[in-house]
């Protein structure tokens, strides 16, 4: 520093951590003006310049632009007004690149191909409204054209994906996943076959239960199954059987039938078909998309369930 307590370029630059090349930039920017020139024509920089410079290299950082640093030194904006933006530019920019890691981590995970990662950033970057339709159009396909339970079918309806602005990594990955399994034929046919049977036993009077019975009997096949698998309980034992008789009576109710012979083989039909692992696939993405809590896998409890009501096997 000079005696009358002017810097160099080169001093100035050293005292604040940046090239000289940067502070000539910013000089010939108008952002920090020198205080004079030396005898030799240099210029020269008061500690109002350093403090300029110091501002200016801490919001270049911050990923402000030069236009934006201007207006701020020339009190046109505040500081407080540039840190809103600059976060909201930078939520833009994470949500940007969430997508992106979601995007290539579906294509690690599922080895697809260029048509693979081409569709699943498409996906990713679907608005809302089409994210809802793509799951409404599987809905509707499923159960067009048949007599569905009222309260069933306003319920699968309303359960669509609904994707924050600012989604999770985990909400982005659900998402491609449900959107595959969603696009999956095999899938969309294993829903409908399951509807159908829904529609033809409401028509041959084989079930006149609602959806709110329908849950509760799951929610107890669930209690009481789940103990009986963390008891270590097989299906097919003598502990078992109590179990098994009470649920088919809860089960028998739910529907409104008889628990007989026919009603037995009926009900494992209906388990069998609505055990589909992809199905119970399907609602927990939901769960994660939507930032619900996932119900409790009930694939296992159907399994179980199964293997008790085997008619092949006697009693006990």
């Amino acid at each position: 520093m000079k005696d009358d307590g002017l810097y160099t370029i080169g001093q100035v630059a050293r005292l604040a951590g940046v090239p000289v090349p940067t502070v000539r930039y910013y000089s010939d920017e108008g952002l920090v003006p020198p205080a004079g020139r030396s005898a030799g024509g240099y210029r020269l920089y008061d500690h109002d310049a350093l403090d300029r410079l110091e501002l200016v290299r801490t919001l270049r950082d911050l990923g402000v632009e030069i236009a934006t640093i201007t207006r701020v030194l020339a009190d046109a904006q505040t500081l407080a007004e540039i840190a809103d933006g600059q976060i909201a530019a930078m939520e833009d920019q994470i949500q940007t690149l969430r997508v992106r890691q979601a995007v290539l981590r579906y294509v690690t995970t599922r080895h697809t191909g260029t048509a693979g990662i081409a569709r699943a950033n498409r996906l990713a970057r679907l608005p809302a409204e089409q994210r809802r339709q793509l799951v409404a159009d599987l809905v509707a396909e499923a159960t067009r054209g048949l007599d569905m339970e009222p309260a069933f079918a306003a319920h699968l309806r309303s359960m669509l994906p609904d994707l924050p602005d600012d989604p999770s990594v985990e909400q982005l990955d659900a998402w491609l996943e449900l959107a595959h399994l969603v696009g999956d034929p095999h899938f969309r046919e294993s829903v409908r076959e399951a509807f159908e049977r829904h529609a033809r036993d409401r028509c041959s009077g084989a079930d006149h239960g609602d959806h709110e019975s329908w849950a509760r009997a799951e929610q107890a096949a669930l209690d009481l199954v789940g103990r009986a698998l963390a008891d270590g309980i097989p299906p097919v034992s003598a502990l078992a059987r109590p179990i098994v008789n009470e649920l088919v009576a809860v089960f028998a109710q739910a529907h409104r039938r008889s628990d007989d012979a026919g009603f037995r083989l009926w009900l494992a039909e209906r388990i069998r078909i609505g055990a589909d692992p992809r199905v119970s696939r399907y609602w927990r993405l939901l769960a994660v998309i939507n930032g619900t809590p996932p119900k409790p896998d009930p694939v296992p409890a159907a399994r179980w369930l199964l293997a008790a009501l085997d008619p092949r096997v006697p009693d006990l």
